[in-house]
C-alpha cells in the first residue's frame, strides 16, 4: 500500500468514529429530558455578585500601600484573580448551557409555537459567546497590568435567557411554578 492509501483510509475511519459519536450524542434521552434542578435553582443572579468586584483596581491600590507588595506580589495577586475569575466564568458558562437546554427542551413540549423564541435564543447564546471571548481577552491583558474586567456583560445575556425560560415555562407548563421574579 502506499502512503496515499493509509492516509485516507486513516482519516476516514477518523471521520466515521466521529460521526458515531456524535450520532450518538444526537440521539441520547439526555438531550431530551428537563434539568433535574429545581427551576428557581438554575441560576441565581447573586451567585455571581463577587465577579463584578473581583478584578476591581481598589484592591491592587489597597495592597500598592502595604511596603512589602512589590511586582512579583502584585503578578501572584493578579494570577490568583484570574484564576479564580476563570472558575466563576466556567460555573457561568455552564449555567448558561442548562437554562439554554431548559429553554429549548420547553419549547419542543410547549403548547404554544413560539418560533420568535428560537431567534432570540440563538441572539443570546452568540451574544454570550462574544462577551465570553471579550473577557478572556481581558483576563489576558489584565494578567500583564493592565485595567480589569467587566462582569455585567457576562451576565447581562444570562439574566435575559433565564427570564425567557420563566415566561415559556408557566406558558407551556404553568405546573412547574416557576415565579415572575
Amino acid at each position: 500500500m502506499d502512503a496515499i492509501t493509509i492516509v485516507a483510509t486513516l482519516v476516514f475511519i477518523c471521520l466515521a468514529g466521529g460521526f458515531g459519536v456524535l450520532f450518538a450524542r444526537l440521539t441520547s434521552r439526555d438531550r431530551l429530558t428537563l434539568p433535574p434542578e429545581e427551576w428557581e435553582g438554575i441560576f441565581s443572579p447573586s451567585r455571581y455578585k463577587a465577579m463584578e468586584r473581583l478584578l476591581d483596581d481598589t484592591d491592587r491600590q489597597f495592597l500598592s500601600s502595604h511596603p512589602k507588595f512589590n511586582k512579583d506580589r502584585e503578578k501572584k495577586f493578579r494570577a490568583v484573580r484570574v484564576k479564580i475569575f476563570r472558575g466563576y466564568m466556567q460555573q457561568l458558562s455552564e449555567d448558561f448551557g442548562r437554562i439554554c437546554k431548559a429553554v429549548k427542551v420547553l419549547m419542543v413540549h410547549s403548547q404554544v409555537d413560539r418560533p420568535d423564541l428560537a431567534g432570540l435564543l440563538l441572539k443570546q447564546q452568540f451574544t454570550f459567546s462574544l462577551a465570553m471571548m471579550q473577557v478572556e481577552i481581558k483576563l489576558m491583558l489584565y494578567g500583564v497590568g493592565w485595567a480589569g474586567v467587566d462582569a455585567k456583560a457576562l451576565l447581562e445575556p444570562l439574566a435575559n435567557v433565564r427570564t425567557q425560560l420563566q415566561s415559556l415555562a408557566a406558558i407551556a407548563e404553568p405546573s412547574f411554578g416557576v415565579s415572575q421574579a
